[in-house]
């Protein structure tokens, strides 16, 4: 339970984050990734192996650019 203290800067909080037009939140995962594609190409031909036979920990290697998205919370209402 929160102490009157932290509901007050909680509620500070709140109300500055609606004067701002809402709360930003960071998406857990990125929303656009780029990979190198030329290079994943290679490695499976030279492995024998399709794109879609890559582990997660082979994908990760070909990964060039991470492309993240803040989302206006506000705006989804």
């Amino acid at each position: 339970m929160l102490s009157e203290a932290e509901k007050r800067g909680w509620d500070a909080i709140d109300d500055a984050a609606e004067r701002a037009g809402g709360y930003l939140a960071k998406p857990k995962r990125p929303l656009v990734i780029e990979y190198d594609y030329r290079a994943m190409t290679k490695y499976c031909a030279e492995k024998n192996i399709s794109k879609m036979e890559l582990t997660e920990d082979e994908l990760k290697k070909y990964v060039r650019m991470l492309i993240y998205f803040a989302i206006n919370i506000s705006q989804l209402q």
